[in-house]
């Protein structure tokens, strides 16, 4: 199996292991952020409603079983950064914003499994057949969502181009 396959099949990983969104999060356990009685969600979130609204996910999962030792908490570039690392492409600790990474990689005028897909402000990871996975948001976690070309800048940064 390739890096790049590693890395797309790790990003489906954390979408199976209903990961939540996170300002600034790199790959937080949610269970070690709950038992500090949320203090670091407070700490890390950029108002008291987001930290809220970030516990009420944790919770929700909580309630219905989806929190394990593998639900981990990402911000959209922090979710490719933890990737990209875990998979040996960068080293560990690496730390970049959507925008920097966008500028980090060579480009392809068509994605491929693997490269990155970008606006300002935010990133996610193209797994192919039409899809990404995304950070999304507080409300939403990590998720699969459709591509759709309209949205997303029309260069697409590939970590593994030769």
């Amino acid at each position: 199996m390739t890096t790049r396959d590693k890395f797309v099949n790790k990003a489906v990983n954390i979408v199976n292991n209903h990961c939540i969104y996170l300002w600034g999060a790199q790959g937080e356990k949610v269970k070690d952020l709950a038992a500090d009685n949320y203090q670091k969600v407070y700490q890390m979130e950029t108002s008291k409603d987001n930290a809220e609204a970030v516990i009420k996910r944790i919770e929700m999962q909580q309630a219905i079983g989806w929190n394990s030792n593998k639900t981990k908490a990402f911000d959209c570039s922090g979710a490719v950064c933890y990737l990209l690392a875990l998979v040996g492409r960068e080293p560990a600790g690496f730390d970049m914003t959507a925008d920097q990474l966008a500028k980090r990689y060579p480009c392809r005028v068509a994605p491929v499994r693997g490269c990155l897909l970008h606006r300002p402000g935010h990133i996610g990871i193209y797994i192919g057949s039409g899809y990404l996975v995304e950070a999304k948001g507080r409300k939403y976690g990590v998720t699969v969502s459709p591509y759709n070309s309209k949205e997303w800048d029309s260069q697409f940064p590939d970590p593994f181009k030769d």
